[in-house]
Parts: structure tokens; C-alpha cells; sequence
């Protein structure tokens, strides 16, 4: 059986960092990669109780370069809505995702990998996210409750190869904003009770609600994925979600987003992206499995 990479099953890490890279030089990505795990597996032989985790991730480009196989649903992020509520396309051609319960453990494995990497690629934005109390977004709200748990992670995450398709976006809050609305405006917005995390029934749901927009069904069967998303930024600046998702199925992730951001039928909008979150960037990737990141050869 293939192995998935490990910062993609581990849940509730307390910490990420997620750097997004154009490369430069695809004869050097291959060792480059190599050299991660290895200093991956040592820092995990040194930390053994903080669930340090790497994924490294490819965009369409990269992986038709550098791919064991095919990748059959990846693309480049498209973009998404229209005028004001629209998901911008920020495609790169490398991901790499760190995640652990320590902060700074993540960040000396960052520098190692990076240092890996060396000129062979051009980091193109940086993200540091943390976990606040009781899983809480910066909403207020708890995050990631819908997410598969135990072995379902793995059913809904990763595919025949031992892979992954990955979403990784960020979300301007602007909490002036979101703090004038009514502690009832913004339940209607996520169709939950910000206090006890209950979730409305169907019927007592906005149509623009958040849970609406995204707890989809197509011939009777959920549409999962994994999130691996937590707030970021400063408190004085920019900040709001880094918002990371894996599947098996790309469609799975696409979906969501078609319907939050009115690439449907019906053209609605998720509330929360009036009330609350401006999207600043987006991008598609597959997250091959362990072997395959050790396979990576130029076409």
C-alpha cells in the first residue's frame, strides 16, 4: 500500500506554515525532495510526541514535469465567481505544508527544507497559521466540524495512489465588519449557534449559509473533504484563514467552492463572503504519496 505524506491524516496540530513556490530549476526538485524527508524523518525520530508532519505538493505544470503518473482531475486553480465575490487565481507550482503541535518546530523544519530547495525554486508567499481555543476561527466560530475523523480521513483524503488533491486559499476577515453584525446575523451567515456549535436544522437554514453553500450531496452521497485550515496573520494587519483542503477527488473541492461563490444554477453567494472573508488567493495541487515524492524524475 502507497503511504500519504504526513502532514495530511494527523488532525488538531496546533500550528502550519505553508509556503508556495515557483521552480526554477526541475533538474534539482527531485533530490531536493528526498533530502526534505530525510530531515522530515529525523526531526520526527528527535520529536516524537509533537505530530510533526510535511506534505509537498505539485501544481498541473510541475507534476506533468516531474509526476510517476497521472493526475487525471488536477488543473490550475480557474478562479471563481464575479465583481466583488470572486476566488482569484494564484496558481504556483509547489506547495509545501509543515504542521505540527510547536510552532517553532515547524519553522527550524521550514529553514532545513527550505535549504533543501535552495535556488531551485522562488517562494512566492509564506503563511504561518495557529490554532486558537476550542478550535475557533477567528469568526468566533468553531472550524472544521464536518471533518471526516479516524479512518475516514483517509477514505475521503486519499486516493488509489496514495495521493491527494490539495486546495490552498486565504481569507481576508475584516472583523469591523463581522462584529457590527448581530450575534443573529452571523448564525444565519454559518447556519450554526456560535455558543454550543449546534448546527440549524434544514429547514431553519439561509440559503446563503455557509453550511447551505457547502454540505452538498450529489445522487445521495456527501461531498467530503479534509480541512486542514487555521486562522492566520497579525493583529494589527492582515488576517483571517488559511484555508487548506485535501480529497481524493478534486470535484469534491471544486464543487464547494462553484456553490460559495455562485458558479451554480441558482447564483447564490455564501453569506460570509458579504459579512465577513474577501478571498486573496487560490490554488490547486496533488499531494503524491511518499514513494512517489522519492520517484520524482524529469520527463
Amino acid at each position: 500500500m502507497p503511504t500519504a505524506q504526513t502532514a495530511i491524516i494527523p488532525d488538531h496540530c496546533r500550528a502550519a506554515i505553508w509556503i508556495e513556490a515557483d521552480i526554477q530549476d526541475y533538474d534539482k526538485i527531485a533530490d531536493a525532495c528526498k533530502q526534505s524527508l530525510d530531515v522530515l524523518a529525523s526531526w520526527q525520530q528527535r520529536f516524537t510526541d509533537k505530530a510533526l508532519g510535511l506534505s509537498i505538493g505539485f501544481g498541473k505544470r510541475a507534476w506533468e514535469v516531474l509526476g510517476t503518473h497521472e493526475a487525471a482531475e488536477l488543473k490550475d486553480f480557474p478562479g471563481y465567481g464575479r465583481g466583488e465575490i470572486r476566488a482569484p487565481a494564484t496558481q504556483h507550482d509547489l506547495l509545501i505544508y509543515i504542521q505540527s503541535y510547536e510552532h517553532d518546530l515547524n519553522f527550524s523544519l521550514a529553514l532545513a527544507v527550505l535549504q533543501a530547495f535552495g535556488e531551485s525554486i522562488s517562494v512566492q508567499q509564506e503563511t504561518h497559521g495557529f490554532r486558537r481555543y476550542e478550535d475557533r476561527g477567528l469568526d468566533d466560530f468553531v472550524d472544521g466540524t464536518e471533518n471526516p475523523q479516524g479512518d475516514d480521513i483517509s477514505a475521503v483524503a486519499i486516493d488509489e495512489h496514495g495521493g491527494s488533491y490539495v486546495l490552498l486559499q486565504r481569507y481576508r476577515h475584516d472583523l469591523n465588519k463581522w462584529q457590527a453584525c448581530s450575534l443573529a446575523e452571523q448564525e444565519e451567515a454559518v447556519a450554526r449557534c456560535k455558543a454550543s456549535n449546534e448546527e440549524f436544522a434544514k429547514a431553519d437554514r439561509h440559503p446563503c449559509s455557509h453550511i447551505a453553500r457547502t454540505n452538498l450531496r450529489e445522487d445521495g452521497v456527501k461531498l467530503e473533504i479534509v480541512r486542514r485550515s487555521l486562522p492566520y496573520g497579525a493583529a494589527s494587519g492582515e488576517h483571517g484563514l488559511a484555508f487548506m483542503a485535501y480529497c481524493a477527488r478534486l470535484h469534491n473541492i471544486e464543487a464547494q467552492l462553484q456553490h460559495m461563490f455562485g458558479d451554480t444554477e441558482d447564483g447564490l453567494t455564501d453569506l460570509l463572503l458579504t459579512r465577513l472573508s474577501k478571498a486573496l488567493s487560490g490554488g490547486y495541487y496533488y499531494a503524491p504519496s511518499v514513494e512517489d515524492l522519492q520517484s520524482l524524475a524529469v520527463k
